[in-house]
């Protein structure tokens, strides 16, 4: 039986993304590996937990930092040897560092005949980064393309950007898709689930979802509140915390500080219900790929209130489905937040929200996936644009 790996830095991002892609795989009648990192604190055994899908896992030690590291070079060593052993007709890597080394150790498995895709789940060099990302980063995007038959992209700019490398076969799909179903119809009391975490019926809930780190910008909503002066404003942020500047410390900090009221969630699993319970949704990142919680927030008629970056400008219509703002610019988000304070408004953007959501549906991800893999996995098949 031919067999196909699907690569990516952590165990847990294949479990929350790419187990639909190995499915797409198995249905295409091959025996699907999987490998990453399978350190650090997991609430799954990935073993276990693969091997019941019929998949099974392998254990590559990625770091997650520097691609020049100890750890990155013992993965590529250990991923030469997981190809040695297994003849892997074709590969699907994921994740810049992993998806580099990937492309980097495969090359004598390429001129052999193999075929390998890669998907950037948001470019490391958008549009305004800075000159060493956009020579390092960049640099290495644009030799890593040339590595593989096909580079995939979930948003419009980075596929643009991929273009214009000169990459050869560059595909566009709508991210790992979403369920929308699950955010059309919640059955949730508002009124009691906004009292459990502390926020009064006419306050105006301002709601972040997505792990405390820098990138997620957190802080620069704080900010803006400030900037309003006005306590009916509350920011709710659900996601785990990270160790550094973007920590849970250092944002209760900066409420406290700024006079801003600050409530932080941790890791959530009724985020739908959340959702209906929110006034305005908030994805301030300095760099995302797509941010599933933007368009989470959408299906539940939420507008968004979103950096002017990558994917989130996909989904982001101004004025339609909420508002952009440059990602440091405080004052841009306080006048943003204020204009959707009024609910007259915001109703007026509901049907929008909802509409614009659909374009993201799991089944047409799915969809646009299964039309890549056909093209470049198939026996036979010819690649094209």
């Amino acid at each position: 039986m031919k067999k196909a790996l699907v690569v990516a830095a952590t165990a847990g991002f294949i479990k929350g993304f790419l187990v639909r892609d190995m499915r797409l795989l198995q249905a295409m009648g091959y025996e699907v590996h999987c490998a990453a990192n399978a350190a650090g604190p997991l609430s799954f055994d990935p073993v276990s937990y693969f091997a019941d899908m019929g998949f099974l896992f392998h254990e590559l030690p990625f770091g997650s930092h520097s691609p020049v590291s100890k750890a990155n070079l013992h993965a590529a060593k250990a991923f030469r040897q997981l190809i040695k052993a297994v003849d892997f007709s074709v590969i699907h890597c994921h994740t810049p560092i992993a998806g580099a080394i990937v492309r980097i150790a495969a090359i004598r498995g390429r001129l052999g005949g193999g075929k390998m895709l890669y998907t950037s789940h948001g470019l490391a060099f958008p549009k305004g980064s800075g000159w060493k990302n956009r020579l390092f980063d960049g640099g290495v995007g644009w030799l890593c393309a040339r590595l593989c038959d096909g580079v995939v992209t979930i948003n419009r700019e980075d596929c643009q950007t991929m273009r214009r490398l000169g990459c050869a076969h560059v595909y566009h799909i709508s991210g790992v898709g979403v369920d929308t179903e699950r955010f059309h119809h919640v059955s949730a009391d508002r009124a009691a689930l906004r009292a459990s975490i502390g926020v009064g019926e006419q306050d105006v809930m301002v709601l972040a979802v997505g792990e405390l780190t820098q990138r997620k910008n957190h802080q620069v909503i704080i900010k803006a509140l400030a900037k309003l002066g006005d306590p009916r404003y509350v920011l709710v942020i659900c996601g785990k915390a990270m160790v550094d500047a973007g920590t849970h410390d250092a944002l209760l900090a900066l409420g406290q500080t700024l006079g801003v009221r600050v409530r932080l969630l941790g890791f959530r699993t009724d985020i739908p219900a959340l959702n209906h319970c929110a006034d305005i949704a908030a994805i301030p990142s300095t760099r995302e790929g797509l941010g599933l919680a933007g368009i989470e927030a959408l299906a539940s008629g939420v507008p968004v209130v979103g950096a002017c970056v990558q994917g989130i400008k996909d989904y982001v219509v101004e004025g339609v489905t909420g508002f952009l703002c440059p990602p440091l610019d405080a004052d841009s988000f306080a006048e943003r937040i204020r204009r959707l304070s009024d609910p007259a408004l915001r109703l007026a953007m509901r049907d929008a929200c909802v509409a614009t959501a659909e374009e993201f549906r799991t089944d047409i991800s799915t969809e646009q996936m299964k039309r890549i893999y056909g093209e470049t996995f198939a026996p036979g098949a010819t690649l094209r644009e």
